[in-house]
């Protein structure tokens, strides 16, 4: 006997389940999230949210809580390579390199041109309680934490599980259409014969998350992570760490210290033996801190053979697992929920076919695929900046120290070893300037129409962001005025509506649009956008000004063209003029995108 019958079972209640469970509740999903821990997770682990995350944040209004508790731009746009921390040694307390990040500094152009929104730095354990709290304010007696899943089974028209509540040993069984795995990798793949494939686990990274007064030694108030450079050999080989607030800049008492021990080390991970080798590792003996929590764990590059099996759909770790470089792990599980979400609401609902959930993998496991290999590029271009600073594995301690001599020795061969350090260096890049691997992310496949154009030329560094209103691509975001100023990313509202952005001339669209509309079922709204009021003509009283000119650069349908735009705010399909076969024309591919024609879907 079932003891609930619900539409969506989510299992899992990190970054990912929760963010989906509030999109979920957003569209008028019901839903019911089981997560084995009580609380949500004390383990600052991913920190950073990068712009298309806060994006999705701000539709779904979470974003103005997150900044105003988050890092400051101000506070985050640095990150510094030192020799150590402090220390009173011939070469301790040396900046090797500083580099602008995060979208300040000299990249605060592009990174403002490009978003509405800032990327920001809000630690995972204030993050999770977050969006625990919006959760089950939106879904109450729906989010149910210290309840496991013991197991399930599927069958072709849903999912059938079996749930028992910690504390006191009550099982329940749970019907759903459909099951999201963000399990965090914890099973529910493994059971269904999923395979991760990729590379690492071979690096043992131990994290110490603790608090201390460091603003006398911090390399500077915009600063958000420090990389030390170790020459001393030992049980670590490199270390770095993160700024975790709660206040930030150098009022900032919480950190999160990671390092290799060497293999087969020994480590003692206890509380006593970490503040010890938190002293010695910052080279500060005397500290006063207070260790809070000691992890370890070991980076991976992997990604599931499949999102989909069945009734289940795999999210987050679940479906792909990364190092940290590039902060890609958490960003990339809350933007699956996001693309997810939508659809399955949609075919929920009947307003779309379930074809249109086979685009879920089509769309994200290609995305996958490239922030993984990215992630594991990143990482390891780490030792790429060692080497450019000349110093090698297996180097002899004094060869190792004679090298940093002379890298800040007032001699021509100083001078070329920092010149050279700065050419390698600036290649790291790939991790703290990535602004269009964050934003610039495209499906070829999946809930859209291909208009035959070729994609835009991408930077091979992973930086510069060229927008485009090119089918499948993220909607460009333009500063648009009427009655106030606001994003074309605000015009894509959170309950799952479609929108319809048209030219100048976009009255023809209008009519087109109310009559597909009604006959899917659908939410479609349409924006004119003109370059000036009096240019939008008899649509001036729903019409929008394009401020700075972005939107008639980016978008490329002129005046009586029209893009359509996806909950999510990716392109589905674009019209690059008006003809007398628009309303066909539109009607045709709301249909295709809801996998209602045969030929709509993942190959689509």
């Amino acid at each position: 006997m079932t003891d609930h019958e619900i539409p969506v079972l989510v299992v899992g209640g990190g970054g990912c389940g929760l963010s989906t469970s509030i999109f979920l509740s957003d569209l008028g999903v019901e839903h019911l999230l089981v997560e084995r821990r009580e609380t949500p997770s004390a383990l600052p682990r991913a920190h950073y949210l990068n712009q298309r995350t806060m994006e999705i944040f701000r539709q779904h209004g979470l974003a103005a809580e997150i900044y105003r508790d988050s890092a400051p731009l101000e506070n985050m746009s640095e990150v510094v390579w030192r020799t150590s921390l402090a220390g009173d040694g011939e070469l301790d307390a040396l900046d090797l390199h500083r580099m602008d990040a995060f979208g300040g500094g000299s990249t605060a152009g592009p990174y403002l041109a490009d978003s509405p929104c800032p990327s920001t730095n809000f630690p995972q354990h204030r993050l999770e309680p977050l969006l625990h709290r919006h959760a089950v304010e939106r879904a109450p007696e729906s989010v149910l934490f210290g309840h496991v899943m013991e197991e399930f089974t599927g069958d072709e028209s849903g999912v059938t599980a079996v749930v028992t509540e910690s504390s006191t040993g009550h099982r329940f069984t749970v019907r759903a259409r459909c099951l999201v795995a963000a399990d965090g990798g914890r099973g529910i793949g493994d059971e269904l014969g999923v395979e991760m494939t990729g590379e690492g686990g071979a690096l043992d990274v131990v994290s110490v998350h603790f608090s201390a007064d460091l603003a006398e030694w911090w390399p500077g108030d915009s600063v958000l992570m420090t990389n030390f450079v170790g020459m001393d050999g030992g049980p670590v080989s490199r270390y770095g760490m993160v700024a975790l607030g709660p206040e930030w800049g150098l009022k900032c008492r919480e950190w999160a210290l990671h390092f290799h021990p060497a293999p087969d080390s020994g480590l003692d991970l206890g509380e006593e033996a970490m503040v010890d080798r938190v002293r010695q590792l910052l080279k500060l003996p005397d500290l006063d801190l207070e260790i809070h929590r000691v992890s370890n764990y070991r980076p991976e590059g992997v990604v599931a053979s499949t999102f989909r099996v069945g009734n289940v759909f795999l999210a987050g770790d679940a479906a792909h697992r990364q190092p940290p470089a590039t902060g890609l792990g958490l960003n990339s599980a809350i933007q699956d929920g996001h693309n997810l979400a939508w659809k399955l609401g949609a075919v929920l609902d009947g307003t779309a076919d379930r074809r249109l959930l086979d685009t879920y993998e089509a769309e994200r496991l290609p995305v996958a695929r490239r922030n993984v290999s990215w992630a594991m590029y990143a990482f390891r271009n780490h030792a790429v900046a060692h080497a450019g600073l000349g110093l090698l594995p297996g180097q002899p301690l004094e060869s190792a120290r004679a090298t940093i001599r002379t890298l800040f020795s007032d001699t021509p061969m100083g001078r070329t070893r920092r010149a050279r350090a700065e050419e390698v260096f600036a290649t790291q890049r790939v991790e703290y300037q990535a602004h269009d691997i964050e934003i610039g992310f495209a499906y070829e496949k999946g809930a859209l129409v291909p208009d035959g154009t070729p994609p835009p030329d991408r930077d091979p560094m992973g930086c510069g962001h060229q927008p485009t209103t090119r089918p499948g691509h993220r909607l460009p975001h333009a500063r648009l005025a009427r009655d106030g100023e606001v994003s074309t990313h605000d015009l894509v509202g959170a309950r799952g509506g479609f929108v319809l952005f048209t030219g100048e001339q976009g009255g023809s669209w209008r009519a087109a649009a109310e009559r597909v509309a009604e006959d899917y079922g659908v939410s479609l709204a349409v924006v004119s956008i003109g370059e000036h009021e009096g240019a939008i003509g008899h649509d001036g009283a729903t019409g929008h000004v394009d401020v700075d000119g972005t939107w008639r650069e980016a978008g490329g349908i002129g005046a009586g063209g029209a893009v359509l735009v996806r909950p999510d705010n990716h392109i589905a399909w674009r019209a690059t003029e008006d003809d007398a076969d628009i309303e066909a024309r539109l009607h045709d591919a709301l249909g295709r995108v809801l996998g209602l024609t045969a030929t709509s879907g993942a190959g689509s």
